[in-house]
């Protein structure tokens, strides 16, 4: 098979070259087969470069309670402990860090407890919902530096129990009413719904609005209106709801109707005479148990005189029935001799 013109030429170049070129070509190659070991002695060390890697999950924190920040150390090498050093906790958004801890020593904010010496994890207390947010870790341990940690707080609150208040305070049948029910103290925002004695939901025709307090707490306002209302939708419910749509809180309203003055005042008679009755009642009863112990204590007092009168009425008896049963005997006469 016939050579291709570059490679006639390279061999052919070769062949017309001095001895003392085919030398330097010689110690050219050498050089370039010690930096080949070299680059691969390099390259090789690099894959076995001690890697370490800080994971943290996501904490979710109550307000006013302890947040534990759970994270640990990942290594790709045997290592019989690692230690701690240093630790850095820098919130997204901000350029000093909100912890900062070394040699014992911490500086920031004194609700975040420093980690042990070989557990990253952080432990914040009371918790705030200012707290809220993404941050970025470093730690330096005595086999390198992790620059790359972050976590996630997430914070939550229950709202109070809900209070509902009604306008005007007497309700008329078929006027217009306005009822409102307030509840505070929750995070993040949630919902207020509004049912009636059937459970029918009344929320689409109720407006809400949420109001941020001066510790980023919320307050839930909800405000039913009727322009014309019926006595058989009452009483109204209350439900509050978190934000994942979770009760947290429920009441029910009182209100009071016109007619419920009339009918106060018919219970108050009911009410009245039967205390009469109930009145009447023990007084007869203890009139006959007064009866019953006056006669008990005249029977233990003269036994004999009671034995005597009760032997007179048996025989009164007995001589009432012998003169029924004679008709032709006069009544109260002796009997007659011949």
């Amino acid at each position: 098979m016939p050579l291709q013109l570059s490679e006639y030429n390279r061999q052919w170049r070769y062949r017309a070259r001095p001895a003392e070129h085919v030398d330097v070509d010689a110690n050219v190659m050498a050089v370039e087969a010690v930096l080949l070991v070299i680059l691969v002695s390099v390259s090789l060390g690099n894959t076995q470069r001690e890697v370490l890697k800080l994971e943290c999950q996501p904490a979710v924190g109550v307000v006013g309670q302890n947040t534990k920040i759970s994270c640990s150390i990942k290594k790709n090498f045997e290592a019989d402990h690692i230690i701690i050093i240093v630790v850095a906790v820098t919130k997204r958004g901000e350029t000093d860090p909100v912890f900062w801890f070394q040699n014992d020593t911490v500086k920031g904010d004194h609700r975040f407890k420093s980690p042990s010496t070989n557990d990253p994890s952080l432990l914040l207390t009371d918790t705030a919902v200012s707290d809220e947010g993404r941050y970025d870790y470093t730690v330096v341990t005595n086999r390198g530096i992790i620059e790359d940690g972050t976590f996630r707080i997430s914070v939550t609150a229950k709202y109070n129990q809900p209070t509902i208040s009604a306008w005007p305070e007497k309700i008329e049948e078929g006027g217009p009413a306005e009822l409102n029910c307030n509840a505070s103290g929750g995070y993040p925002a949630g919902a207020i719904h509004w049912f009636d004695n059937t459970n029918t939901n009344w929320t689409k025709s109720a407006t809400q609005e949420i109001t941020e307090r001066e510790d980023k707490l919320l307050r839930l306002s909800s405000k039913l209106i009727f322009t014309k209302i019926d006595f058989s939708w009452a009483p109204f419910r209350c439900v509050v709801l978190n934000s994942k749509f979770i009760q947290e809180g429920a009441t029910t309203s009182h209100l009071r109707f016109t007619d419920d003055d009339h009918s106060g005042h018919t219970d108050f008679m009911r009410t009245s005479i039967t205390a009469v009755l109930l009145v009447i009642g023990l007084i007869i009863v203890g009139l006959l148990l007064a009866l019953l112990y006056r006669r008990r204590h005249a029977q233990r007092a003269f036994p004999g005189r009671t034995r005597q009168a009760e032997a007179d009425a048996d025989a009164d008896i007995e001589a009432d029935e012998a003169v029924a049963d004679n008709p032709l005997k006069p009544n109260g006469d002796a009997e007659m001799k011949i």
